[in-house]
């Protein structure tokens, strides 16, 4: 039996992850649970019969202390945003491999987190269903000399107008069932930007060999090109129980009958591009991978901060954008090789993109 510690239990991967546990009677030990705010975390704990840990008002250093008490074979990260950096780094201390669904942990930490991960002999293993599924076709085609990722597009892909988008409008997402902030970077396809860098890091492939296309049914989840000419995909309907199972697994548990089949008697498919005036976060993210250093940390922090004014009705939608573009305008220049130095970087993106805030008449 494989023993788990899941990070983010009651968010929407740590649900899943749950909900496939129970429902499919995998074969896997939860050996603790961590929630960020949600209490219902104790109900979870008692149904497996593990410690948790509810880490609103915890102090620093709290879940380093509960991941050494509570050892696992592998540990899945669905924490929400730049806290995921933190929890990514102390599972990594401790010689525990990770499966990341917290893309934010490679943005942010880019090479050190990478470093980090090597000098403990520690595997990243993507959760994100983009990325898991370039993890097992590069290993199927390790001389791939492409990659495609796929986006759906979101609610606002054929609007031309989004000057008066409302909060319910962007999280109203076509295809998936996600957190409030995911969805609406799913919208302004900010998402599929972190994604990029992601892939950048994950996979060793710069910008000119990443490529995004818009498949709005989110069937396939990215191909990879190899040296023929030929693209190779994974195709499975829109569900993330596959790669967090995947992840957890490694090979090392049965994953039988994790998804449904597709249905190949009424299956349309399709691919369009993206444009550049529509989504300028998605292009800022492939300039951002091309100059690394600072760049993306920069990306990621003004976003979060304009995404949660969004939410918080203190912006309008476009102006999520305005704000990320005006803080990549500063000078990102410097290659963080601590988490001190990632942090700073983090602190001076946040309070420029604040001040973007503050020069926001609208609203």
């Amino acid at each position: 039996m494989r023993s788990i510690i899941i990070l983010g239990a009651t968010g929407s991967i740590g649900s899943t992850c749950i909900n496939a546990i129970i429902g499919k009677k995998l074969d896997f030990q939860v050996k603790g649970l961590v929630s960020f705010s949600d209490p219902g975390i104790i109900a979870l704990a008692r149904t497996f019969s593990c410690p948790y840990l509810l880490m609103k008002g915890k102090k620093d250093g709290e879940l380093l202390e509960f991941l050494k008490e509570n050892r696992a074979d592998i540990v899945l990260n669905g924490i929400a945003g730049s806290a995921g950096l933190k929890a990514s780094l102390d599972v990594i201390s401790l010689n525990m491999d990770l499966a990341l669904a917290n893309k934010e942990s490679i943005v942010l930490g880019g090479s050190f987190l990478f470093s980090e991960a090597a000098r403990n002999g520690v595997r990243i293993i993507p959760v994100d269903s983009e990325h898991s599924c370039l993890y097992n076709l590069l290993r199927a085609f390790p001389d791939a000399r492409e990659l495609v990722i796929t986006a759906s597009g979101g609610p606002f892909y054929n609007r031309s107008n989004t000057d008066d988008v409302t909060i319910g409008e962007a999280l109203n997402h076509p295809t998936w069932k996600m957190g409030r902030k995911i969805t609406i970077d799913s919208a302004t396809l900010a998402n599929k930007g972190l994604e990029v860098i992601e892939a950048g890091f994950l996979f060793g492939f710069p910008a000119g060999r990443i490529r995004v296309t818009v498949h709005r049914q989110s069937v396939v989840h990215s191909l990879v090109k190899v040296s023929s000419g030929a693209y190779y995909a994974q195709l499975t309907p829109p569900d993330m129980t596959l790669p967090i199972i995947s992840a957890l697994s490694d090979g090392k548990v049965s994953i039988d009958d994790i998804v449904e089949p597709l249905d190949f008697t009424n299956l349309d498919l399709t691919f369009r591009s993206w444009d550049k005036k529509q989504f300028p976060l998605l292009d800022a993210a492939y300039m951002c991978l091309e100059r690394k250093q600072g760049w993306p940390i920069a990306f990621n922090m003004a976003n979060e901060v304009a995404v949660n004014a969004f939410l918080d009705g203190r912006i309008p939608y476009n102006r999520i954008a305005e704000i990320v573009l005006d803080v990549l305008d500063g000078n990102w220049a410097s290659e963080a090789s601590s988490l001190a130095e990632i942090e700073q970087m983090m602190a001076a993106a946040k309070e420029l993109a604040c001040k973007g805030l503050a020069r926001c008449s609208c609203i």
